[in-house]
């Protein structure tokens, strides 16, 4: 056993030693492990200073350490991740929720009132986390999650039913494909677009991640295409398609959304000031 902040000390400088995160980084994931041991926050945590462990509290988080040494990232390793300052469950038939997709909620949050009734539909759902966000804020609205994953939608339904939503349903489908023929007023979407050949790309972060939810092919650009060329025979008119793309891809995609006559494309930087974000009306 050992006080919080030896431990803290060791684990900090074993992450930066061994997997190559920066001080910050390490200190960061340190904290995330001690809130999820200890089911505090961090800032409860050391307000309580000097802290000293359990022997079962120093078990876990040794186990913990261990798992991480080995690259599992803590989001598979706790089976859950926030989003959009929500808790959300996850395992490895999902993606681990990412800051940069909270963009796509914000510009949903700022273009449509907390009041208004609309079909939503979030494709490639994966846990969740957009459209079950969506469904909690829009709460006199209809909104479809689908998945081609059956796994997916096991850890989809777990959300929803931690959240007690009565308006929101899960389909699994390959994109459109087997989804109602209602029309929908807003689609929203974080497809696989990631290029497998991309030079920067860093495959030991993503490795414990499903590939079929991040790679697609011809080059990063066959789900966007899919789900762009589609959506018009599947919003109404004046509906809007909002999709996440890769960081090297707004040239590309901007001209998959004019080619299938979107009107008033908008594109939104995230926050390292890199385009993520395309939408479009019909």
């Amino acid at each position: 056993m050992g006080t919080l902040s030896i431990v803290q000390k060791e684990i900090t400088e074993d992450f930066v030693k061994n997997l190559g995160l920066s001080q910050r980084e390490s200190l960061i994931e340190a904290k995330f492990i001690f809130e999820y041991v200890l089911k505090k926050s961090y800032s409860q945590i050391i307000s309580a200073q000097p802290i000293t462990l359990s022997n079962e509290e120093s078990v876990l988080i040794q186990e913990i350490v261990k798992l991480r040494l080995q690259k599992k990232p803590l989001a598979y390793i706790f089976n859950e991740w926030d989003f959009y300052g929500e808790t959300f469950h996850i395992n490895e038939h999902v993606l681990i929720p990412r800051q940069d997709t909270e963009l796509l909620i914000d510009l949903v949050l700022k273009q449509y009132k907390k009041e208004v009734s609309m079909n939503i539909c979030d494709l490639g759902t994966g846990s969740g986390i957009i459209g079950i966000t969506l469904a909690r804020h829009y709460q006199s609205s209809k909104v479809i999650i689908a998945d081609i994953s059956s796994d997916a939608l096991l850890i989809a339904q777990k959300n929803i039913e931690k959240f007690d939503l009565k308006n929101i349903k899960t389909f699994r489908s390959d994109w459109y494909q087997n989804l109602p023929k209602t029309q929908f007023d807003l689609v929203i979407s974080n497809p696989p677009y990631v290029d497998s050949t991309d030079p920067y790309l860093n495959k030991d972060e993503l490795k414990f991640e499903p590939p079929s939810a991040l790679y697609s092919d011809n080059k990063g650009y066959s789900d966007i295409e899919k789900i762009i060329n589609h959506s018009p025979d599947y919003l109404k008119e004046g509906g809007q398609l909002i999709i996440e793309h890769g960081y090297n891809q707004a040239d590309q995609v901007k001209a998959i959304f004019q080619s299938a006559k979107f009107i008033s494309i908008n594109q939104y930087q995230d926050i390292n000031s890199k385009i993520r974000v395309t939408s479009g009306f019909i």
